[in-house]
């Protein structure tokens, strides 16, 4: 039997749950000195195609990929129905995911309903937040929005800034030409402790040159906020984790100026789960 048998002996002989795209760079090298055709897989790395690989872009913009591959996938075009409506305090989007209060019953269905239901992307969170089925205790996200006008509940829009504020985040030297504001962002981005609310200006998203659908981003309705969870508000997220595309929907009520799970509420995963 030759070496190329001899892996897909090797790999047949594997768990199911084995997945040979779990084998990193360096490994695949190894193994193709010591004879084994492992050709295809290292392709697959050389072209970004690996599963890792296409799983870490998978936030930052729309890849094709094997939805068994994906830990926690979703599809948030399932709540395009709910979208760009008033909300019906009946159905099956809030009654799996709030409970109405008994006190000031009327008054929190009216802003229930002159709510909408609003798209986010998650650019940073703890960790325990990515892990499938994991209780968190209380944790900290920093999540990305588009409150107004052309980019709201756009994906792909959403996508590009959880991006834009990653490179920020991890920028050594700051563009020229920022304001202070979104210099005190990039600090904050930096702090784990750090709580904020605001709106990115045109300074960042020129310093950067963003533009989507090859156009320059000219917009100042941005949002990014802090916003903290606990397992109350993990238990309703697809499968008690943030789904692997980062993005995350919420039930945003009337009167919500500040950023918090009393006027956020995250939409129950059962409506969005691939």
């Amino acid at each position: 039997m030759g070496l190329k048998g001899m892996f897909s002996k090797l790999l047949k002989g594997m768990t199911p749950a084995f997945d040979t795209e779990d084998y990193t760079y360096e490994q695949l090298k190894d193994m193709e000195k010591q004879g084994y055709d492992v050709k295809e897989l290292l392709e697959k790395y050389e072209k970004g195609e690996n599963k890792h690989q296409l799983l870490n872009r998978l936030r930052f913009e729309d890849v094709a990929m094997d939805i068994s591959k994906i830990p926690n996938a979703t599809d948030v075009s399932r709540l395009i129905p709910f979208m760009n409506k008033r909300l019906d305090p009946n159905s099956d989007l809030i009654k799996k995911s709030i409970s109405v209060p008994l006190m000031g019953k009327d008054k929190w269905i009216k802003n229930l309903e002159e709510g909408e239901v609003i798209l986010s992307t998650v650019v940073q969170c703890a960790p325990q937040l990515w892990e499938v089925n994991e209780d968190i205790g209380y944790a900290m996200l920093v999540c990305a929005l588009v409150e107004n006008n052309e980019f709201k509940n756009n994906p792909s829009f959403l996508k590009t800034i959880s991006k834009l504020l990653n490179d920020f985040r991890d920028a050594e030297e700051l563009p020229t030409g920022l304001s202070e504001k979104m210099i005190q962002l990039h600090k904050d981005l930096d702090d784990p402790d750090s709580t904020f609310d605001i709106k990115i200006d045109q300074t960042l998203l020129d310093a950067f040159n963003v533009e989507f659908e090859n156009k320059k981003v000219t917009s100042s309705d941005i949002r990014v906020a802090t916003i903290g969870f606990s397992d109350s508000q993990n238990e309703k997220l697809p499968r008690k984790a943030i789904p692997s595309d980062g993005l995350l929907p919420f039930i945003a009520f009337k009167d919500r100026n500040e950023f918090h799970v009393n006027n956020y509420n995250v939409v129950n995963g059962s409506l969005y789960t691939a």
